[in-house]
């Protein structure tokens, strides 16, 4: 029996509160809303989450209904790499 694929759908305020931590997240893409909430109030809450994820290497793909609801992408960038040893170090 297999495990059932994780949620992908997530709530801007769990976001927020570090209550969602989406570091070891195994998929691509998420979706990221603001719920029960209205108005400025709703999109100035999924911009935060949005911009706290792009700190954590997510993306913006797109905003939807009238900003309550952000998409994002994983951003996979090569890990840097390690600094040069020099001899004798």
């Amino acid at each position: 029996m297999t495990m059932p694929p994780p949620p992908r759908w997530f709530k801007a305020a769990d976001v927020l509160s570090g209550q969602v931590q989406l570091h070891s997240f195994p998929g691509t893409f998420v979706a990221v809303g603001a719920v029960n909430v209205m108005g400025a109030r709703a999109l100035e809450m999924t911009m935060a989450a949005a911009e706290l994820l792009e700190a954590q290497g997510w993306r913006v793909v797109n905003f939807a209904d009238e900003g309550k609801l952000v998409f994002l992408r994983r951003d996979y960038r090569p890990a840097p790499m390690p600094p040069q040893q020099y001899p004798g170090q």
